[in-house]
């Protein structure tokens, strides 16, 4: 099999076991073995555990980030940050062995490079705030100067913290919704983007915000 096509097979048995398993409690032997090689040749395809699980982080991190971006992309400026913080709800919800096992678990292995993507959430998320709104030629921080963009960046680490702390929350609450927490976020951010924003802080259903997570 080619290593194009063997990479990203390894990665997909790795992120069930992480996902199911943590990783503390997944083996090389396992990975190896569910996908019918040596456990050399896992080695040599993605290299360490830790190698691996990174991988595995970075795959899922990037899976969000598309869905909560091509989310945002296809709303209308009005809807945006509701569009966004749905698309993020739903991903938990559909991916939450590794949303728990990935991106929310304890016993990463590598600090740094959690913190990394996290640094690359709120980068994608203060780009999003930076995105036109509903008139042409507006944008929620339109003036682009040095201070906007050290508020975009400030307020995308704030609401990537603050969604994932609720969806830590829903592990033990899932008779809520997807789109009932949704909902909740539009309540609370969108105001406050609003007014950040030099717009009126009115209902949560005219807010001119982005996207949610990462």
């Amino acid at each position: 099999m080619p290593r194009e096509v063997r990479i990203p097979q390894i990665a997909q048995i790795a992120e069930d076991l992480f996902g199911q398993f943590g990783y503390q409690g997944t083996s090389m032997d396992d990975v190896a073995r569910l996908a019918g090689v040596s456990k050399p040749v896992v080695y040599d395809v993605v290299g360490s555990k830790d190698d691996l699980f990174e991988l595995c982080l970075a795959r899922s991190a990037d899976q969000l980030a598309a869905q909560v971006a091509a989310a945002v992309d296809s709303a209308p400026g009005p809807d945006r940050l509701r569009a966004g913080a749905l698309a993020f709800f739903l991903f938990v919800d559909e991916h939450r062995p590794a949303w728990r096992g990935l991106l929310a678990s304890g016993s990463a292995p590598s600090t740094t490079e959690m913190a990394n993507i996290r640094r690359h959430q709120a980068r994608l998320v203060a780009g999003l705030l930076f995105q036109k709104g509903p008139a042409p030629g507006h944008s929620e921080f339109s003036g682009r100067s040095g201070s906007d963009a050290v508020t975009a960046d400030a307020l995308a680490n704030a609401i990537n913290g603050a969604f994932e702390a609720l969806a830590g929350w829903w592990n033990d609450h899932q008779s809520i919704s997807a789109h009932e927490l949704a909902e909740l976020m539009v309540t609370l951010i969108g105001p406050g983007l609003d007014s950040l924003a030099g717009t009126s802080a009115g209902s949560t259903g005219s807010t001119r915000s982005t996207g949610s997570h990462r």
